[in-house]
């Protein structure tokens, strides 16, 4: 142990085991201090150099130990404060928000479609119903779908800026379920993917189940950094690459033009495969067309209609080319055999019959009214988010972590989602939260809840709860 003059926090006792690095015998220390009530949550922990001077060891092995110890759930930082033991009860997996409004809490958490033109869907439904040979619907239908079903999604992608050929359109049952074919037929365990540091939850946890390392790609309020991506498939044999261009979840960064090109350039001069999720280029904030229209022949593109539509569709639109599509194609008909004929027939509807055009403008329009009262109640504090988004993402004050933000609003009323649930390969989040616009059963009871999160800031985090 070093020789030191000042009273540490906490003093590990490491526990020596023959080829463990020193690093993960400190996390080890940690985990046991945790888990025998020696820390507590709140706690804070000794500056990292003090902990060094104390162990004897260099700052990079402390620093490395921490990181392992947020990984494990067990530390969260706070910038210009600490280190801190976490509150085991702030579980981090984003589905525990789920389902909305749940013990009277006013949910600005999940991020949902707008339901207030489910009417409209079920207009289509009860037609769909009643044509002849209904029967068919529950039937087995061909693997990769009718040819009117895969016509209506080159309709829905052209809106979005992407040509395709019908033969390039496969249909999945929903994106979540396009994005696990397309994981496991394209990428093997060990393989790494450079993604966003703060990155969709549910493309995380199915990184993580299937082993695939997703590597933190750095960026910005320009999003993703072309040079860092460039640079890390030198360093760490990237084989692919996760976008979000259009109001990427959670920070609702856009890519400009200039940036989606650049980024396509990288993927085809590295030779990597570009998983481009595409939920949110239907709100119209931009009009630019997708990464996967600059680099077709290296690209998997994924419109989903959940958010656009109604979830309960659970129908995506994907478009690959050559073996791309192939791979895709037999890692669907292995998952799902086939995707619900009755569930594409309704899609395929609302989109020839120009329904599903009535759908998205109202939901444009109703996003937008949302958004407007986001930004007239939280004006003046820092976010990031387009006019029609349906979320933002909001940076805090000094003396807040996300986390505490999101406990401080959950104990006033208020489910929020705080950027720790979304930050990948070991990396601190900032101090923020996304707010959700969309999950609020209607436009007051999100100035409601809007309300409260502007008493929490203005306040700051020693305020208790505040109900307006």
């Amino acid at each position: 142990m070093g020789v030191f003059s000042y009273v540490l926090t906490w003093e590990p006792v490491i526990q020596k085991e023959d080829g463990k690095p020193f690093y993960r015998l400190i996390a080890d220390a940690l985990e046991r201090d945790v888990a025998g009530g020696i820390l507590k949550p709140g706690d804070r922990l000794p500056a990292q150099r003090e902990l060094a001077d104390f162990l004897g060891v260099n700052l990079t092995t402390v620093s490395r130990a921490f990181r392992l110890g947020r990984e494990r759930g067990l530390l969260e930082a706070v910038v210009g404060r600490g280190t801190f033991i976490a509150d085991p009860r702030a579980e981090l997996s984003e589905e525990r928000s789920f389902p909305g409004n749940a013990g009277g809490l006013i949910d600005l958490g999940m991020i949902h479609s707008l339901y207030s033109q489910n009417r409209l869907i079920a207009e289509t439904v009860k037609q769909v119903s009643r044509r002849i040979g209904i029967e068919r619907y529950f039937e087995y239908d061909e693997p990769y779908q009718g040819i009117s079903h895969r016509r209506a999604g080159v309709r829905w992608l052209r809106q979005a800026g992407l040509s395709a050929d019908e033969e390039e359109i496969l249909i999945a049952s929903g994106s979540q379920n396009a994005l696990a074919a397309a994981l496991m037929s394209l990428f093997r365990s060990g393989d790494r993917i450079g993604a966003d540091p703060l990155t969709y939850t549910g493309f995380r946890q199915l990184a993580e189940m299937l082993n695939i390392e997703l590597v933190p790609v750095e960026g910005g309020r320009e999003g993703m950094n072309p040079e860092a991506l460039s640079r890390l498939c030198r360093e760490k044999g990237l084989g692919g690459v996760y976008l979000m261009p259009e109001c990427q979840n959670p920070t609702a960064v856009t890519l400009s033009q200039e940036r989606r090109q650049a980024l396509a350039h990288v993927v085809g001069k590295e030779k990597l495969i570009l998983l481009e999720d595409d939920h949110y280029s239907f709100l119209g904030n931009t009009g630019l067309p997708p990464v996967s229209a600059l680099i077709p022949d290296r690209s998997v593109y994924i419109a989903g209609t959940s958010k656009s539509l109604g979830p309960g569709l659970r129908v995506s639109f994907i478009r690959a080319a050559g073996a791309l599509r192939q791979a895709v194609a037999r890692g669907l008909y292995n998952v799902n055999l086939t995707t619900s004929h009755f569930n594409c027939e309704v899609a395929a509807s609302l989109i020839e019959s120009g329904m599903a055009d009535r759908i998205v403008a109202l939901k444009r329009e109703e996003a937008e009214s949302r958004s407007r009262i986001a930004d007239e109640l939280l004006a003046g504090w820092r976010m990031s988010g387009s006019k029609r988004d349906y979320f933002r993402f909001l940076y805090l004050p000094d003396g807040w972590s996300g986390r505490e933000f999101e406990r401080a609003a959950a104990a006033a009323g208020v489910r929020v989602s705080c950027a720790d649930r979304f930050a990948i390969g070991g990396q601190s989040a900032p101090a923020a939260v996304r707010l959700s616009l969309s999950a609020a059963r209607n436009r007051e009871e999100l100035h409601r809840g809007l309300g409260i999160l502007r008493g929490l800031l203005e306040q700051g985090p020693a305020a208790g709860p505040l109900f307006v």
